[in-house]
């Protein structure tokens, strides 16, 4: 039996609990890598808990409705797999093991690994990834130990610097950035270095790393830093929001997965802040505005009520945005530009050139 406790995170360094919002699992289910578990809630954001291991929920300690510690230990998934069920048990009488059933994913993930399944012990008459991984000595039972609250940072730069930052004061552990411009051993910030490139990162997460958090700017343009979200997805990192210390929330804000709001930010209630978003320092969003996801509102850029901005926008040092207009999806808005009426998709704002559309190509 392999145990592995899923913990409560703190998404604001200055709030010591959450509020367990929903529950959407309960003990005996069966969860794979990346399910919801619980729906968590603070004064600054909302916050979903995913499974950082396939397995089975063997316990929760939280109940919808009441608080829980930023940092405990919120359910507990045993990963040696399905118990059979009552009825249903395939060994004889001798305790010598009849046919041995093998998952789909664990054949998958054998010839992946390259496991050769004769050589993989079952449990209790049966194969799944976790028995597998223990063969190729990639699991919870056969590598290094890794807990659920370290991760992995991808940036090693001023970004990455601060982002780091930030994930530390909220409670994770980092193990490490990958950076594929810097030199191993590069310090990040304190206790933290450059480990490897970002061709790590399937590895890294085999060997038990679940959780990532993207240290990709971009002042112009948020191509890179979606393309390093979409490959973190794809591999199934959880890639959890953070909040700083210093940021002020209003009521019934939602912020989605691997957006990050930065020091002395600002956001208004009943604001939709969509995924990989970075809210920068001393920016400002007020009420009820909608931030498309991959948008990026550089240092104090000011959004006023109602306004929205469209996926993969960039909203530049001092710029401002009338209430309600709307801005549309791959826009680039530079340093200082009011901008008083709606924007077209791809279009470019400067103070010294006319409106242009831009190629995100070229």
């Amino acid at each position: 039996m392999a145990l592995i406790d899923i913990m409560t995170p703190r998404v604001n360094a200055n709030e010591d609990e959450v509020l367990v919002a929903e529950l959407h699992v309960a003990v005996g289910d069966q969860v794979d890598v990346g399910d919801l578990l619980i729906s968590a809630e603070t004064t600054k954001a909302s916050v979903d808990i995913e499974a950082t291991h396939a397995g089975t929920v063997s316990k929760i300690n939280g109940k919808k409705g009441r608080m829980i510690a930023s940092g405990s230990v919120i359910v507990v998934i045993d990963t040696g797999g399905d118990s059979l069920a009552a009825g249903d048990d395939s060994s004889g009488a001798d305790g010598s093991s009849a046919e041995v059933k093998v998952t789909t994913k664990a054949r998958l993930r054998a010839e992946e690994l390259g496991v050769d399944l004769d050589t993989v012990a079952p449990k209790a008459g049966r194969i799944g990834v976790a028995e597998v991984e223990v063969a190729a000595g990639k699991g919870p039972d056969g590598g290094p130990q890794v807990t659920a609250m370290q991760a992995v940072l991808v940036g090693g730069g001023g970004h990455g610097a601060t982002i780091g930052e930030i994930a530390v004061a909220c409670g994770w552990d980092l193990i490490g950035a990958v950076d594929g411009k810097l030199p191993k051993g590069t310090q990040v910030i304190s206790g933290v270095e450059v480990i490897d490139t970002d061709d790590a990162l399937q590895s890294l997460y085999d060997s038990g790393v679940r959780v990532a958090f993207v240290g990709i700017g971009g002042a112009t343009s948020s191509e890179t830093r979606q393309a390093v979200f979409e490959e973190l997805q794809a591999i199934g990192f959880i890639l959890p929001p953070l909040v700083h210390p210093t940021a002020h929330f209003g009521a019934d804000v939602k912020l989605g997965a691997a957006s990050y709001v930065l020091p002395n930010a600002m956001v208004g209630p009943r604001c939709r802040i969509g995924a990989n978003v970075i809210v920068n320092s001393s920016s400002t969003v007020a009420h009820d505005c909608v931030v498309g996801d991959h948008a990026h509102l550089t240092p104090a850029a000011i959004l006023a009520g109602n306004v929205r901005i469209g996926a993969s926008s960039v909203v530049g040092m001092g710029a401002s945005v009338l209430f309600g207009v709307e801005v549309g999806q791959g826009c680039l808005i530079h340093n200082n530009v009011s901008v008083l009426m709606d924007v077209p998709d791809f279009t470019e704002l400067s103070l010294e050139h006319a409106p242009k559309r831009r190629d995100l190509d070229a």
